[in-house]
């Protein structure tokens, strides 16, 4: 486990509150009062139930271009996807170190692969999952345990952000469980610096077969804006969200001891303290201010207090009605979406976990990669699929698509909050 964050403050951010530090186990309720702006809009003319539909059916087209399957199956591997990373949890709570990973296999019918590191459990893999219902899961026997290439992307990535200091493109990491390495690449085209040659040599020297080199097309960058963008209370994640002229998406709203307080990307705290949504009915209206967020090694998050929430309305939604009922971890091949202020609504599969990321003057750990498409404007945006969070967006290649997101898990430990439910 990486250790905990110590957050980069905003210039004028002020402390966490006390509140915020004791975490409430029940949400703070809502007073009925509006307060001086009129009552709170309707959201959408569309039902909830449609919006799902719409939402499902974006996430089937996606399937099906990217795997060149049936809508009907494209739906049976969106349905079951759930359920294969609750059983890929338990396993791994069940295997201990002889776990290797998991990752979903479109290739072969969308099925959950289990790795192990020891043939003698695999029986025990195949029985569990059959009970489960998931009888197509497969077990399949790998030279490193899971814990072991954690172990390697964690020493891998603080040997590249110190290679990528005052380098033009930096080297990037990620774990790719399908693969059962830890791949660390350059920039195609560009000449590593010595000392990125250097940690090269190293990674092969020290770990062996457990690293795979590689390169990668586009830098990376983050994925704030200029722009406008306007959308009506209740507070929610996909809410176009505006400071110093620059704007951002809002990630899920979550609470704590008596507060709410909305998440985004980290990055963007760094552009400025106070928070507005351009409103249809209401112009600009202040969300509030950054407590605290973090841009650099521990990830890329902020959280911001929500100072009206009666009027507000802070909803465990994900633009427009989509409910959030709870968080999961990623998986390589799994899909995952986002609604965001300048793309809208787009999904697409994870390539690679606990990933070190090379931005422009600074290295991001632990993060994920998916070929899902955003662009300027969409940092912020809530990551999820179906019912449950999976992070926070952070950027993308600076050319064509790709999709960098804030693991949600360490966002909600690191700010000691929970997630507001649908």
């Amino acid at each position: 486990m990486s250790p905990r964050p110590k957050p980069r403050r905003a210039a004028t951010a002020i402390a966490l509150t006390a509140a915020l530090i004791s975490t409430s186990l029940v949400p703070p309720a809502i007073a009925g009062e509006t307060g001086r702006r009129g009552a709170v809009p309707s959201t959408s003319k569309r039902s909830p139930a449609r919006i799902q539909k719409e939402a499902r059916q974006t996430l089937i087209k996606q399937i099906v271009k990217d795997h060149g399957v049936s809508a009907a199956e494209a739906g049976r591997r969106a349905d079951r996807q759930p359920a294969q990373f609750k059983l890929a949890a338990k396993t791994a709570r069940a295997l201990g170190a002889s776990y290797g990973g998991a990752w979903i296999d479109q290739r072969h019918g969308g099925r959950l692969t289990i790795a192990v590191t020891k043939d003698a459990v695999s029986p025990t893999v195949r029985s569990t999952a059959k009970a489960a219902g998931m009888g197509d899961t497969r077990a399949t026997t790998v030279r490193y345990g899971y814990k072991h290439l954690e172990g390697v992307s964690a020493a891998l990535a603080k040997r590249v952000a110190e290679a990528n200091k005052g380098a033009k493109s930096g080297l990037q990491t990620g774990l790719v469980t399908s693969r059962n390495v830890v791949r660390l690449s350059s920039l195609r085209g560009a000449k590593p610096t010595a000392a990125q040659r250097k940690t090269m040599r190293w990674a092969k020297r020290e770990f062996g077969a457990a690293v795979e080199l590689s390169t990668y097309a586009h830098r990376s960058v983050p994925r704030y804006c200029q722009d406008d963008y306007a959308c009506d209370p209740p507070l929610r994640s996909g809410l176009a969200i505006f400071t110093s002229g620059a704007r951002c998406t809002s990630a899920f709203t979550t609470y704590s001891g008596g507060r709410y307080y909305m998440l985004t990307a980290g990055h963007c705290a760094e552009i400025g303290y106070w928070w507005d949504v351009s409103t249809y009915s209401y112009g600009y209206q202040n969300v509030g201010g950054v407590a605290n967020y973090t841009f650099g090694w521990y990830g890329d998050s902020a959280i911001v207090s929500v100072d009206d929430p009666s009027w507000w309305q802070p909803r465990g939604w994900v633009l427009y009605q989509t409910p959030i009922y709870g968080s999961e971890a990623d998986y390589v091949g799994g899909y995952v979406c986002k609604q965001g202020s300048t793309t809208g609504y787009t999904c697409g599969t994870v390539t690679e976990v606990d990933a070190t990321v090379s931005y422009p003057d600074r290295t991001l750990a632990g993060m994920t990669w998916s070929t899902a498409c955003d662009g300027p404007g969409d940092s912020g945006s809530g990551v999820y699929y179906g019912d449950y969070a999976h992070g926070i967006l952070s950027g993308g290649p600076n050319s064509g698509c790709g999709m960098i997101h804030e693991p949600i898990g360490r966002a909600l430990s690191t700010w000691g909050v929970s997630l507001l439910s649908g």
